[in-house]
């Protein structure tokens, strides 16, 4: 038998993991936070988990709706599902404009160097979904 020889991907992976995307909390969520939460994990390259943001002029050029309400509340259903924390409040005001910064919660936050972010660093994800959607699903056969 002839092995297949694979060529190792060039572009950059975005994706949100199955166990996620089984996660009750992911599966109440409307289409718009459904897709910026891809946008979000699209930014995520491994190393800058912390330092995601949702900046409306971009994603407008990403095909999300003129409206900022649309991106404001996919952002308010994200972190009330607790698919995302926001780690550095922005700033508006006095010349600066600096927008408010996410991580995904199924990978630790990274420490950025030269970043501050309101919240700490972590070695381990802030949420556990395999052990969730485990304790989700005996609880519904019980």
């Amino acid at each position: 038998m002839a092995k297949i020889k694979h060529q190792k991907s060039k572009g950059h992976f975005a994706g949100v993991p199955a166990v996620v995307m089984q996660h009750p909390d992911y599966i109440k969520l409307g289409y718009s936070a459904r897709s910026l939460l891809f946008e979000l994990a699209l930014q995520c390259y491994g190393h800058n988990n912390g330092k995601l943001c949702a900046i409306h002029a971009q994603l407008i050029k990403r095909g999300f709706g003129k409206g900022s309400d649309t991106i404001t509340n996919a952002l308010r259903e994200l972190l009330d599902a607790n698919l995302i924390v926001c780690t550095k409040v922005g700033m508006f005001g006095r010349g600066k404009k600096q927008p408010n910064y996410y991580a995904v919660t199924w990978r630790p936050i990274n420490d950025i160097k030269g970043f501050e972010m309101d919240i700490k660093p972590t070695n381990t994800p802030p949420r556990q979904f395999s052990i969730e959607l485990r304790l989700v699903t005996n609880d519904k056969a019980a």
